[in-house]
């Protein structure tokens, strides 16, 4: 034992274990290459979407108090996509001034629309914007849920090779330093190391957090069970709301939203409607500021009596479990925080798709590059 830990301290290199865990990296991040070069790079640019929709939709003058009703906004939707299903909305406010409309089809396909603040009327759109559709490809991939699920199963790809990056930059105690820098003086086969090396170490937790967020997006109750055994959850618990039994009579969902100023005053960032009349209505509630979905209400209403059936005060968090939990979101968007913080998350998107291509270098460099001269 004495000897296997000093010659892991010393030696890393001739430990078998490294060496496994190296054909693991390599192949796994070859496997991931593509995926791991688009996530990153679609990633930082949804770190400035809210600025990049502003800016891509037309610029109209914002009068709180001229808000189109929202059931003529329901309306307007409904009959210009009769066959889709509206299934969310963003109600208008100062920095996004339009009515968000998410609609699904019924081949489960996903579309957005956006409509004046004041008159409901749609806007016309030439085509999809972009940054939606950027945001469909680093969430699902451009399949619907089968790219979801795709997508969390190559985070979690992600996290292993995060955890076996870390073994292999272990350089033993006497050259530990040198991991965290690169020696430009050097070839540019060893200044390509060298950046892997110390790119991969430095963003090392926040590529790790992604991972594990991969896995929570994936299996939120199951990752939330785990967590309450560890750390019992506490603010972070959701509450269970029951789907109201079967009815003829609808609330009206202006009823419901009048209700909500009582309940949970602030700024309403989102409606989720139910996929039958009468299913709960779900309200979205920024207490601090508009788009700080890190500290909101989560109302969900009866949609047959339009009673309040459970508020949750999402972020008020009382124990370890719950802090674990409230930074899932906070810490994989990295868009809570500032322009400073928006400009180092976006460097750390790039950062990934720049380990990718280092990577694939040092592949050739060791492998295929021999093999292509000998081809010749």
């Amino acid at each position: 034992m004495t000897q296997m830990i000093h010659t892991i301290l010393h030696h890393p290199r001739k430990v078998w274990l490294r060496r496994a865990l190296f054909q693991i990296h390599l192949w796994l991040g070859v496997l991931l290459a593509v995926y791991v070069i688009i996530i990153g790079l679609s990633g930082s640019i949804l770190v400035f979407q809210d600025e990049i929709r502003h800016a891509s939709l037309e610029h109209v003058p914002f009068d709180e108090a001229n808000i189109a009703p929202i059931g003529a906004v329901i309306a307007t939707a409904q009959s210009s996509y009769p066959t889709s299903k509206l299934t969310f909305i963003t109600p208008p406010l100062k920095d996004s001034p339009q009515w968000g409309l998410y609609l699904t089809d019924a081949h489960g396909k996903d579309k957005t629309v956006y409509a004046d603040a004041a008159s409901g009327a749609l806007i016309k759109q030439h085509g999809r914007l972009l940054i939606d559709t950027v945001l469909d490809l680093h969430v699902y991939l451009l399949m619907g849920r089968t790219g979801f699920i795709v997508n969390c199963i190559a985070g979690i790809g992600l996290l292993l090779l995060a955890i076996t990056g870390v073994v292999l930059w272990w350089p033993g105690i006497k050259l530990w330093k040198r991991g965290f820098f690169v020696a430009f003086h050097h070839r540019w086969k060893r200044i390509n190391f060298d950046a892997h090396s110390a790119i991969g170490i430095w963003t090392l937790f926040i590529v790790s957090w992604w991972g594990i967020t991969a896995v929570y997006f994936l299996l939120p109750e199951r990752v939330s069970a785990v967590v309450n055994v560890v750390s019992p959850l506490v603010g972070m618990k959701e509450p269970h709301a029951p789907e109201p039994p079967p009815g003829q009579a609808v609330a009206r969902l202006e009823d419901i939203l009048a209700r909500r100023q009582t309940i949970s005053p602030g700024y309403l960032s989102g409606i989720a409607l139910p996929e039958k009349p009468g299913g709960n209505v779900t309200l979205y509630v920024d207490r601090l500021s508009p788009g700080d979905f890190s500290h909101r209400d989560i109302d969900t209403f009866d949609g047959h009596t339009g009673e309040l059936l459970t508020v949750w005060h999402y972020g008020e968090n009382h124990s370890l479990g719950d802090w674990f939990l409230w930074l899932m979101y906070p810490l994989h968007f990295g868009t809570l925080w500032g322009l400073p913080v928006k400009i180092l998350w976006a460097l750390l998107g790039l950062s990934l798709a720049v380990l990718s291509v280092t990577g694939l270098l040092m592949y050739w460099n060791r492998y295929l590059g021999a093999r292509w001269r000998a081809l010749r």
